[in-house]
């Protein structure tokens, strides 16, 4: 007796969600779901903060995604395995490298040949069955549920199904459930979820507006028509689904298929090439060595312990060949008079310095190598490089594409929250405030954050905006939820 939510989406779904995965995690867990399952818009960005959550929250995470396809519909689907994981990702790369900034395209034929390892729902309101049904085109429908057939087979395709309390659902819901029976797949109810609980609505209802460049005032149907797309337990889908239980029994039966955590990326670093009659393990220690001998006067006792203690945590770990990649990279900013340094806590390891990656000698500054690298860590050690702006760090950059491919190599960056004034205005923008206020709440804005709401309605207050106007509860009710969001023009551009 239990239901898993498997298309759930968040704040990274930019302007589609209004809660952060975070607090999607934490709402799951006070409902007693299991597990919940991410399934953001063309992407996985939510994907590490959602895990961090659910594992703090005792809930499982599942990770997944929305794509959208050629003809415009979006189609959900979840990871089963690490190679789908790999899949997806290499999907959604593809994707986005050849596309304009801040869109996303995927063809069937691409689709088939990513399959393995993805678990895919034919989707809500946007999906491929619903936009054939919309239309009236049953034949359609029926085409497009032959295709995802053909691409992931009868096990790997559930026939999703919502009620939100909507006029038109119950002749929609008949129809996919005609077609689930005809085409001998199982039924998979879900809520659509785009926020964590009712009262992110209205915070929903503003993205909306500034997804869409217009105002709550002439948004019309763009908006959601009720406040039914948040997480609900099992007692509430049950209930929703009382004819239809196998539909909510089928979500735990999907969720237990499910194996893929982030902790099971599989990743492996490139390997780096060595001499014949070497290995990564013999090239590295023989450069070390090499190196310390030009940096110390003497190898005493202490340095060789040191080192030898290091390299053998390193093969351990099997990370000879990002210190080689690393070396090798300063060895061509060398090389090519391109000024770098190491720093951070690589400076604490003397293998580093012996390899000329950092400039400090950590063992006469008596510095803790396990703060660097220890047995208990996961995933790869971090040694940063600091290069000189302008066109000799793009030089660099470049030279690392060269040896790794454009599909091999890539810049990471943060994402951009709304902040304070942008937050105040986007909100203020949907609300039609009118802008003699807006101008007035900028001035009198700090430059921290909101602490909390009510301070909120006292600058609108002194901004000239009534505690009782129209507008005041909403404008309250949204900043708070906007400004922990991200970014949409900034995120998307860094990512």
């Amino acid at each position: 007796m239990s239901y898993i939510e498997l298309h759930a989406r968040s704040a990274f779904s930019f302007l589609r969600g209004s809660s952060s995965p975070e607090h999607l995690a934490f709402t799951a867990a006070e409902l007693q779901l299991p597990a919940l399952a991410l399934c953001d818009r063309d992407g996985v960005f939510g994907a590490p903060r959602f895990y961090t959550a659910a594992q703090e929250c005792g809930i499982r995470p599942i990770v997944g995604s929305e794509l959208t396809m050629e003809d415009g519909s979006v189609v959900p689907v979840l990871v089963q395995s690490q190679k789908g994981y790999q899949n997806l990702c290499r999907l959604l790369s593809q994707a986005k490298l050849r596309s304009p900034k801040n869109e996303s395209s995927i063809s069937w034929s691409e689709l088939s040949g990513f399959a393995e390892g993805l678990i895919c729902l034919t989707g809500d309101e946007e999906g491929p069955l619903h936009q054939a049904l919309g239309a009236g085109d049953f034949s359609m429908a029926e085409r497009r549920l032959d295709l995802l057939k053909n691409i992931f087979g009868t096990h790997h395709l559930f026939v999703e199904i919502q009620r939100h309390a909507l006029r038109t659902e119950q002749w929609l819901n008949r129809r996919l459930c005609e077609l689930a029976e005809r085409h001998d797949l199982k039924l998979l109810a879900t809520n659509g979820v785009l926020y964590g609980t009712p009262d992110r609505r209205t915070a929903l209802d503003v993205f909306t507006c500034a997804r869409n460049h217009t105002h709550l005032d002439a948004a019309g149907r763009l908006l959601e028509p009720n406040a039914e797309r948040h997480l609900k337990g099992y007692a509430a889908m049950i209930e929703l689904f009382s004819d239809l239980p196998h539909a909510v029994a089928n979500t735990v039966a999907v969720a237990n298929e499910i194996e893929f955590t982030l902790d099971n990326l599989g990743y492996q670093f490139p390997k780096f090439p060595v001499p014949a009659g070497e290995d990564m393990d013999s090239f590295l220690e023989k450069q070390v060595w090499k190196g310390a001998q030009q940096r110390y006067p003497k190898i005493t006792e202490r340095i060789r312990s040191q080192i030898n203690r290091e390299l053998a945590l390193i093969r351990k770990l099997g990370f000879p060949g990002y210190f080689l990649i690393v070396w090798d990279l300063v060895r061509f900013c060398q090389k090519s008079n391109i000024m770098v340094q190491g720093r951070g806590s690589a400076a604490n390891s003397a293998v580093c310095y012996s390899l000329g990656i950092t400039a400090v000698d950590p063992i006469g500054g008596n510095l803790l190598f396990e703060r660097f690298l220890s047995e208990g860590r996961k995933g790869w050690p971090d040694i940063d490089l600091d290069l000189p702006s302008g066109d000799r760090r793009e030089q660099v950059i470049q030279e690392v594409y060269r040896r790794y491919g454009r599909s091999g190599a890539a810049m990471t960056a943060n994402v951009i929250t709304f902040r304070g004034r942008s937050a105040m205005r986007e909100t203020a923008k949907a609300l039609n405030l009118p802008e003699d206020v807006m101008d007035r709440f900028s001035r009198l804005y700090a430059n921290g954050d909101f602490p909390h709401t009510l301070e909120a309605h006292d600058q609108l207050k002194q901004a000239g905006l009534p505690p009782n106007h129209p507008e005041s509860t909403p404008f309250s009710k949204c900043i708070v939820p906007f400004m922990a969001c991200p970014g949409t023009s900034a995120s998307i551009r860094a990512g």
